[in-house]
């Protein structure tokens, strides 16, 4: 008789003793896990593919507060997506995972088989390592559906938000997009160009820490805000992020940084070599500078600098040169300030004069209130954002075309990206004119490493072919899906052509095709728990 659905949402202890009955029974147990958010033609091509692979099926689902996927996800609440779930004949249970990853529930009920869809398969995301090992301890398998349909729910979502939010003006990117190719087969052939291409990457790496907090209260001894943390997440920051977000993008990446002898910074490097970057330390006796941020309910409530200050020998910049010219050519180099002492006794300027006949192209970027971005003479690009550029001008009240062309004309740079935060940016260059782009991301949730990101993809953008037009476009869609994602992790290049065909099916008023057996990238993979 056929199970009733209802009854197939089960809990944890419910499952437990499930466990002991199929051991007991010699029946073996496969596990599948994520958010489910939109159970589409993909998800059912792989649950029953999952539910081929043993004697019973247990999904499990992310609860809503771990999904963050971006703005009003989950579109379906925990309940309705168990409910869903449970609704497909050849599942056997569901059960409400309350934590961030299935590592938890892999330790406790030890699965035969644990399953994930193909785009796992190479996938170095910390998370799903962290997943894959739990099954590896007690001699589980991990298996791997086929790519053979594969659909995305949040370029499925976004799709349809895209479609009913057709209406808002976007003048100044249809008027780009009518002048200069911005489809998703050129940008996918211009990020497929860029593939194996050689960075340098010069720049400090930073420990982002996320304190997530219960409701603040007043504090008895003094009226002061009282924060109580409950759980901690760390993001790799800084010029170690830009290296990551490139090797995400198929770069072939060095990162020159700051490395000292403590363990968080022998454990960024071995995180970076996971990623596939290689790593050329900078020593120093210095610890891995950390920043830490409180946040209640997702929202940022006090920032806590790190008070790491690096005093590195003017003699570095020699020994970097000449490394720089004993090795391979670079196809780009990559100089990001963060103002940590890195760049002291003009190290930047000094660089880019030593290595400008061994790199291709020079960008550069800065972020804190000692960085100084007139440090960075001749370089191709610069991307600062406008509050730094006014900060460090001294120019509140001056125009930004003005602003500007002071920066162009001091730094001898060919183009000038500056960021705007929810108006978008604005490019000044010296072939195109000026031009703006309108922000891409309507509900951003976390603008931490935006920047990085929107340079790290102009990076890989101009490396495969792309005019800054279609530079700054594919900046922009990383920026975005940064936006949305709360904490710093690397965009990969499938992320962008997905965001690309959502943002080009608004402008020509049609949604992205959705058809059965057409492959469509997966999830970007997000916040703290695994894409559907």
């Amino acid at each position: 008789m056929r199970q009733h659905a209802r009854r197939k949402v089960i809990d944890r202890a419910q499952l437990s003793e499930l466990r002991l009955e199929l051991r007991t029974r010699g029946e073996t147990l496969v596990h599948c896990h994520g958010c489910f958010d939109i159970v589409h033609p993909g998800h059912i091509h792989h649950l029953r593919f999952a539910s081929e692979q043993g004697d019973r099926l247990i999904v499990s689902v992310t609860p809503d507060r771990f999904v963050n996927k971006g703005p009003d996800r989950p579109m379906f609440s925990e309940q309705l997506r168990l409910d869903s779930l449970a609704a497909l004949e050849f599942i056997d249970w569901v059960v409400l995972n309350d934590e961030p990853t299935a590592v938890g529930m892999l330790d406790s009920v030890q699965p035969d088989v644990f399953i994930k869809g193909a785009e796992y398969q190479h996938n170095r995301d910390p998370r799903f390592l962290d997943e894959r090992a739990a099954v590896e301890r007690y001699n589980g398998r991990v298996v791997f559906s086929d790519d053979e349909v594969v659909f995305s729910s949040s370029a499925i979502i976004e799709s349809i938000r895209s479609a009913s939010q057709a209406d808002r003006p976007e003048t100044s990117l249809c008027s780009l997009a009518a002048h200069h190719d911005l489809s998703s087969l050129r940008l996918g052939g211009l990020l497929g160009n860029a593939n194996g291409k050689r960075v340098l990457v010069l720049s400090e790496s930073i420990l982002d820490v996320y304190a997530h907090c219960a409701m603040p209260e007043i504090a008895q001894e003094h009226p002061m805000l009282s924060l109580h943390p409950d759980r901690e997440e760390f993001f790799d920051g800084g010029g170690a992020v830009i290296a990551k977000h490139l090797a995400s993008m198929g770069l072939d990446v060095t990162l020159c940084t700051p490395i000292g002898t403590d363990q968080e910074s022998l454990n960024l490097v071995a995180r970076l070599e996971r990623a596939g970057v290689q790593v050329n330390p900078i020593e120093t006796d210095q610890p891995l500078p950390t920043k830490l941020r409180y946040l209640v309910d997702c929202e940022k409530m006090m920032k806590i600098d790190s008070r790491v200050r690096y005093a590195i020998e003017p003699s570095y910049a020699d020994v970097l040169i000449s490394q720089v010219e004993e090795s391979e050519p670079f196809d780009a180099m990559v100089i990001a300030d963060f103002g940590l002492g890195l760049f002291a006794h003009q190290l930047a300027s000094r660089v880019i004069t030593g290595v400008r006949d061994r790199v291709g192209m020079i960008l550069g970027d800065v972020s804190g209130r000692r960085a100084q971005l007139s440090e960075m003479r001749g370089a191709d690009v610069l991307c600062p954002c406008e509050v730094e550029l006014r900060q460090m001008l001294d120019g509140r009240e001056t125009p930004l075309p003005d602003l500007a062309a002071r920066v162009v004309e001091e730094t001898d740079t060919q183009t000038l990206c500056v960021t705007r935060a929810g108006d978008g940016l604005m490019v000044f260059d010296r072939h195109l004119g000026v031009f703006a782009m309108p922000a891409l991301c309507d509900q951003p949730r976390d603008v931490l490493g935006c920047g990085d990101a929107l340079l790290s993809a102009m990076t890989a953008a101009l490396l495969g072919g792309a005019d800054r037009v279609q530079a700054a476009y594919i900046g922009s869609l990383a920026a975005a899906i940064e936006g949305e994602t709360l904490g710093n992790l690397p965009v990969a290049s499938c992320e962008l052509l997905n965001r690309a065909r959502v943002v080009h099916a608004s402008l020509i008023d049609v949604a992205p095709p959705v058809l059965p057996g057409v492959q469509v990238e997966p999830d970007p993979i997000v916040g703290t728990v695994h894409s559907d």
